[in-house]
């Protein structure tokens, strides 16, 4: 077995290493790392053979900054990739905000979003087609972000490639968020569907439990301080639940991930009272902090200041997926997600089957298939159709090379009000990264 790992240099990498430790699927397998950073790839290579070498398994390493080579043969291909990832992300803030536009976020949605999309799907188009040549088969496990824009992207452009889109989001926030209630992480089971990073909470259940504990749930949260300050170190809940009471069900993604997609944010006012505040300046500071060497510190395993939640990082309900998905499909042993993205296929009874959703999954016999939830109500259901649309959209702009098409996904953003901004914006993204968008030249 050959598993390739691209953006082997941005820390993720380490996650997969320790994952493959011990299953016997991975023995003798082959881990394949790329990245095009020379140096933090050197750092990632040393930091797995150190990790692998405390495992029964027999993996062996291969490096390369060659993508061709990397998946070569490829039977999994692991994807975490990004180009100037803090210096672009800033500047997506600094543009719109020149014509008026404030984000909080700006990673998924909002101007910022569909420019990250343009960007990555710009950058993946050459991954997917050096796939095609050297390992159709694979399946492509995607981490990379805007992740529904880029899953729309992959299923609607290079379809014969078997794609999934990973986020820790549900998973994650449910295992923090037990911990905020005074539960161990892994104690609530959840059923929730939606956009990546704007997931609603369909039911919630304590562990081996036959009956739901919503009220429950709801009732702590309502009271919890968590939901109600906001604290330094833990993500921010307040406006979550102020959602909540207006919509009538939970949304799941915390404050600065749903605010991405929510058309009540473009007064800069609102922001203060649920302790909101742009990224844009975080983002520049990383950038004059050197974006390497602090992804180079991350793979050596130096600690940042620790926050409260989770107790331990460590834990084992808090790892990914992707080398568990590996083993299911390996052996045909079904296996159950709380969350992933795929083609909603019947999942969300109001929301078309061929748009990518961040829903429940079982691999089995050979596919990764969605399994059905139910209806969102009005509410939900619009915010999240909105959304589906605009990366419908953002997905056809990209690939098709068609500024029309990009200025009108930008109209129909929640965070842009008018058309003069949505031109203007998209003219200023064009000047600025005319380098990176490849398919517009």
């Amino acid at each position: 077995m050959k598993i390739t790992m691209l953006g082997a240099g941005s820390g993720f990498v380490l996650t997969i290493a320790k994952e493959l430790l011990t299953d016997p699927v991975f023995d003798n397998a082959e881990f394949m790392l790329m990245d095009v950073a020379q140096d933090r790839l050197a750092v990632a290579e040393n930091a797995v053979k150190e990790i692998l070498a405390t495992g029964k398994n027999k993996v062996s390493v291969s490096i390369t900054t060659d993508l061709d080579r990397a998946l070569d043969g490829a039977d999994y291909v692991v994807s975490s990739c990004e180009k100037n990832r803090y210096a672009y992300w800033a500047k997506d803030f600094r543009i719109a905000e020149k014509h008026g536009v404030f984000q909080v976020k700006a990673e998924n949605g909002g101007p910022g979003g569909i420019i990250h999309g343009a960007r990555n799907i710009c950058l993946y188009k050459e991954v997917l087609e050096s796939m095609e040549k050297h390992c159709p088969n694979a399946w492509l496990m995607n981490f990379s972000n805007p992740m529904s824009i880029l899953c729309t992207y992959f299923k609607n452009y290079f379809p014969k490639i078997k794609a999934l889109g990973f986020c820790h989001q549900v998973h994650g926030s449910f295992g923090l968020i037990a911990e905020e209630l005074g539960w161990e992480p892994g104690e609530l089971e959840v059923v929730t569907a939606g956009v990546n990073h704007m997931n609603w909470l369909f039911d919630i259940r304590h562990r081996n439990s036959g009956k739901s504990c919503m009220e429950e749930f709801i009732t702590k949260m309502q009271a919890s301080k968590y939901w109600e300050e906001v604290y330094p170190s833990i993500p921010e809940q307040k406006y979550t639940k102020e959602v909540y009471n207006t919509f009538g069900m939970y949304p799941v993604g915390y404050d600065e991930h749903i605010v991405e997609y929510l058309p009540f944010f473009q007064d800069t006012k609102e922001w203060e009272k649920w302790g909101l505040h742009s990224l844009a300046e975080f983002y520049e500071n990383l950038t004059k902090k050197n974006s390497k060497t602090l992804e180079t510190q991350r793979l050596l395993g130096k600690n940042y200041a620790k926050p409260p939640f989770p107790v331990d990082p460590d834990h084992p309900y808090y790892a990914e997926n992707p080398c568990r998905v590996i083993t299911a499909l390996e052996t045909n042993t079904p296996l159950y997600f709380d969350a992933i993205n795929i083609r909603n296929n019947g999942a969300v009874d109001n929301l078309p089957d061929d748009v990518i959703l961040d829903v429940p999954a079982l691999a089995i016999g050979g596919q990764v298939r969605s399994i059905h939830v139910g209806k969102l109500p009005a509410g939900p259901c619009e915010l999240c159709r909105r959304q589906t649309v605009i990366h419908e959209m953002v997905a056809e702009a990209i690939a098709e090379g068609n500024d029309s098409l990009a200025i009108q996904a930008l109209c129909l953003d929640p965070y842009v009000p008018s058309i003069t901004q949505a031109k203007n914006i998209w003219a200023d993204y064009r000047k600025e990264y005319a380098e990176e968008l490849t398919t517009f030249r």
